[in-house]
Formats: structure tokens, C-alpha cells, sequence
């Protein structure tokens, strides 16, 4: 099973950042392609929840979080698949531009704004089961 760590971060307007997949042909999973999505990334041997999005987000992003916690925790993915995701929240270091290194795009959305994307079916599933208002 491939364990994931997602970062749902605020900065300090309360503002959550979202990511959107970029379209690539030589993709594993390609039937995300598009989709927004918490970002973050695989856990490396060894690593916490935690650590996996700080060191993820400053690769992706070039952004600097602290984490807080875990929100959620929920098995996706297929059969083939399998994946183990904890959403962790954490909040911005600082106000800096985004580095855009592996998505198309890259946002800061109030969180009452987040049903107007079409979210990776997981992030879906912690929206529908964790009230991020």
C-alpha cells in the first residue's frame, strides 16, 4: 500500500491551498489528470505524516508549512492501487509565490469556495467527511 501524506494548509487569511494535477501522457495515474487536489506526496522511509508534507510542499511548491496535526486518515485507491492517505493540516510560514515545479496551477480559496472544484476522488471523500469550514 502507498502511503500519502496531503497537506491542507492556511495562510493566515484563513485562505486553504489547493493544486491542480497537470496533464502528462506518461503519467501512472492518469485518471487524475486535472483534478485539484491537497498537495503533498509519497512518505520516504522512516518519515512521519508530518515530515512528508513539509518536505513535499517546499519541493512542489517552494513553500514553507508547519504542521499541526492529522485530520483525517482513509484508505483509497484500487484494488491494483492501493493507497493510505493522512490529511494533515498545517499552516504557512510565510506569504511567498508559489512555485509551480510538479502541477499546472496552484491556489489560495476561501474554504466555503472548495465545492466549486472538481477534486482527486479522495480529497473528495475527506471533504465529505471532514468539515474544513
Amino acid at each position: 500500500m502507498i502511503k500519502v501524506g496531503a497537506a491542507v494548509v492556511r495562510d493566515v487569511r484563513g485562505r486553504v491551498l489547493i493544486a491542480r494535477r497537470k496533464v502528462d501522457e506518461h503519467y501512472q495515474w492518469t485518471e487524475l489528470e486535472g483534478l485539484w487536489e491537497f498537495p503533498g506526496g509519497k512518505l520516504e522511509p522512516g518519515e512521519t505524516f508530518e515530515n512528508c508534507v513539509i518536505r513535499e510542499l517546499e519541493e512542489e511548491l517552494a513553500l514553507l508549512v508547519n504542521p499541526t496535526g492529522i485530520l483525517l486518515e482513509l484508505d483509497a485507491g484500487t484494488d491494483v492501487k492501493p493507497v493510505h492517505i493522512a490529511f494533515v493540516a498545517a499552516t504557512a510560514k510565510a506569504e511567498t509565490s508559489l512555485v509551480l515545479r510538479v502541477h499546472s496551477d496552484a491556489q489560495w480559496v476561501e474554504p466555503s469556495q472548495l465545492c466549486e472544484y472538481s477534486f482527486c476522488p479522495a480529497d473528495e471523500q475527506f471533504l465529505q467527511c471532514y468539515d474544513i469550514l
